[in-house]
């Protein structure tokens, strides 16, 4: 009996298609544009997540500008090096902690922390609102920006764990697998 000069895998793969298949490329821009279903209740909580999250973010940058532009921080050094008489020695300690005290207070990278801070904030916002519209390139985004952080996370679990810090790598584990599975991302693009 002869045998087929095409694989078996590669006879069904062109019966399945019927047709030449589309380049990845263009089925990622197709599948990058199209619409989700209705989000359900876990779709809907992570939408409230990284909303709340980015507001915080907010709120934080914010309070960091307003520290550093008014001040406070310089003056709360001052007090520490006055409470702790650190002006009386010449130790080298005492020269170390008057130094840090110091700098810190006129801490130039304030600023860079909180462009930071709105940043991420921009991008938590994208990803809830995206999410929330049901886009199907929010569910792409929000996964691999999950996801490319967990690798940190589980470096500051590991080097010092807290409840806060297992919560917060488990709840994005958990994101990152319920929407990759559930919204079959990556699958056939």
């Amino acid at each position: 009996m002869p045998r087929h000069p095409l694989s078996r895998t590669a006879g069904r793969v062109e019966v399945r298609a019927g047709r030449r298949r589309r380049p990845w490329p263009v089925r990622l821009w197709a599948e990058l544009g199209s619409v989700s279903a209705e989000p359900d209740a876990v779709v809907r909580l992570i939408v409230v997540e990284r909303l709340v999250k980015s507001a915080v973010l907010v709120v934080f940058a914010t309070s960091l500008l307003t520290v550093g532009r008014q001040g406070y921080l310089q003056r709360w050094a001052v007090q520490v090096q006055e409470q702790l008489n650190l002006a009386a020695g010449h130790g080298l300690i005492a020269r170390l902690l008057q130094w840090a005290l110091g700098y810190f207070a006129r801490f130039p990278h304030l600023t860079v922390l909180a462009v930071g801070a709105l940043l991420y904030a921009a991008l938590e916002t994208t990803e809830g609102l995206g999410l929330a519209m049901r886009r199907r390139w929010a569910d792409y985004l929000t996964v691999l920006a999950t996801g490319l952080l967990i690798p940190w996370e589980a470096a500051e679990v590991f080097r010092r764990v807290t409840p806060l810090r297992v919560g917060a790598l488990a709840v994005n584990v958990a994101i990152v697998v319920y929407l990759a599975y559930r919204k079959r991302l990556f699958v056939d693009v």
